[in-house]
């Protein structure tokens, strides 16, 4: 073998174990690499480490043989419902059994499936916007003012305060005391034991609410504006945060003697998130609003409708003049809707409520009432989300797994007591040939063991001894005829 062009790789000096490292501009060639002693110190593990590290392998490798041995045959042989007739019985409930599991897992995609959808029910949200006046000039009519005094201002400060609060329209079998604007909240019967149940705040239905004040800003220059904006879910609470997280109603104060127009604006919190739609989409989909999911699932139905479909890339779309119009392409990559359909979709307009402050002594300070369309969750998602989140769902679980394991360990002792029955009850119909087979059959899985066989052919003969001896002379007799 010619080695003449053969070129050894570049050593350097020193060891592996030395921190002696090769110029950076070295090259390495092909090889295993030897870590240096400056390597990544979470390699280097201890001894104890090294020895938890085997014995949890050996936990492991025990857990799995454990496994494997265990039986998890549940079926019955034939011929044991001669001896036992409940076995019979024992088919029939797992027939049963089948069909209960194949039901139950049915039903159960089915409710994770409604849960995943997120049906909104629609109900409606009445509010009570009012306002009260104090120490107004004709409210300070009945105090004496000084002759003599420069100044004839009473030494009162006109004031008024509003007030806002929602509550939702009870059903046919709601409480009516919900519509009461003066009623306790949150406070349940103090004579009845049970608690009231649960219902939605007033904020929990927007994200933010914001009162604006139409008033000449040069005589009030500040607290024009009202703001509140939900908090962040992991937002803290504390004394600098923006008022409570839920309530049913909220109020303020300002100064003022004279009537006020002021513009209530509310932003609807949407779970998922709603979007307003473009004029183009929302004519395509005849709907203003809907979910990012409902947009595509729109889009699909109507691909699907008018047979939009590549028929040979079923992922590809050719646009129609209404899809051209709103993607301005020919042809589309279905996955890429999702991303094309964002400057289609704006955020939902606030709700926009007007409403009069008055101050004046012919103001009669009673509840101006508007009612709102809200989306709620379906009562009935909650109770299946809970029913999959059951705890009891997976004890049930494990209690029939242990259930199915005793099965099968008993399951398995039939097999065995059917075969040492079939043992002896082959051995008392016929104890001569039952002994010489089962000797033949025992002698043939020893010398297969041991190695001791000779070649295929003997195995053959070995295997139909007992047709040849049922043949006997006559094989003999066929033969010399055939010479004749």
């Amino acid at each position: 073998m010619d080695r003449s062009h053969h070129t050894p790789l570049p050593r350097t000096s020193g060891y592996p174990g030395q921190s002696q490292q090769p110029p950076p501009t070295a090259r390495r060639g092909p090889g295993p690499m030897l870590a240096s002693s400056g390597g990544n110190p979470h390699q280097n593990l201890t001894q104890a480490q090294i020895n938890q590290q085997h014995q949890q392998a050996m936990q492991e490798r025990e857990l799995a043989k454990r496994r494997a041995r265990k039986p998890t045959d549940k079926t019955i042989p034939e011929g044991v419902e001669e001896i036992v007739p409940a076995v019979a019985l024992y088919r029939q409930l797992r027939d049963m059994e089948k069909r209960y599991d194949a039901t139950i897992l049915r039903k159960r995609l089915d409710v994770q499936d409604a849960v995943n959808r997120n049906v909104k029910n629609y109900k409606t949200l009445r509010l009570f916007i009012s306002n009260t006046a104090k120490d107004q000039p004709w409210q300070n009519s009945d105090r004496p003012l000084d002759e003599n005094a420069f100044d004839f201002d009473t030494g009162q400060i006109p004031t008024f305060r509003v007030r806002i609060e929602g509550r939702l329209l009870p059903d046919a079998d709601d409480d009516a005391s919900e519509l009461d604007p003066d009623s306790d909240l949150g406070l349940g019967d103090p004579n009845n034991p049970l608690p009231p149940p649960p219902r939605r705040k007033f904020s929990t239905f927007f994200k933010s609410i914001s009162v604006e004040l139409d008033r000449n800003k040069d005589i009030h220059p500040e607290g024009n504006a009202i703001e509140w904006r939900k908090p962040a879910p992991n937002a803290p609470q504390g004394p600098a945060s923006n008022g409570p997280a839920e309530f049913d109603g909220f109020e303020f104060e300002r100064k003022g003697d004279e009537n006020v127009n002021c513009t209530i604006k509310l932003v609807r919190d949407e779970v998922p998130d709603r979007f307003r739609l473009s004029p183009q989409l929302a004519e395509l989909l005849d709907t203003k609003e809907d979910t990012r999911a409902g947009i595509v699932m729109g889009i699909w139905e109507y691909v699907r409708i008018n047979g939009l479909q590549d028929p040979d890339e079923r992922r590809t779309i050719n646009c129609d003049a209404a899809l051209r119009n709103i993607f301005q392409v020919d042809r589309l990559y279905f996955p890429q809707i999702p991303e094309l359909t964002l400057s289609h979709i704006l955020p939902l307009e606030p709700i926009t409520l007007t409403y009069t402050i008055r101050t004046d002594s012919a103001s009669h300070f009673s509840p101006t009432v508007y009612d709102i369309t809200v989306s709620i969750d379906d009562p009935i998602r909650a109770k299946m989300a809970a029913l999959l989140s059951s705890p009891a769902y997976s004890a049930s679980l494990r209690e029939i797994a242990q259930i199915d394991e005793q099965i099968a360990v008993l399951v398995q002792a039939v097999n065995h007591s059917k075969a040492k029955r079939d043992f002896w009850n082959a051995m008392a119909m016929d104890p001569a040939g039952f002994v010489k087979r089962w000797v033949g059959s025992q002698k043939r899985d020893l010398d297969t063991l041991s190695g001791e066989t000779g070649g295929g052919v003997e195995m053959e003969e070995s295997r139909r001894r007992e047709f040849y001896d049922r043949v006997g002379e006559n094989v003999y007799l066929l033969l010399a005829r055939g010479k004749m």
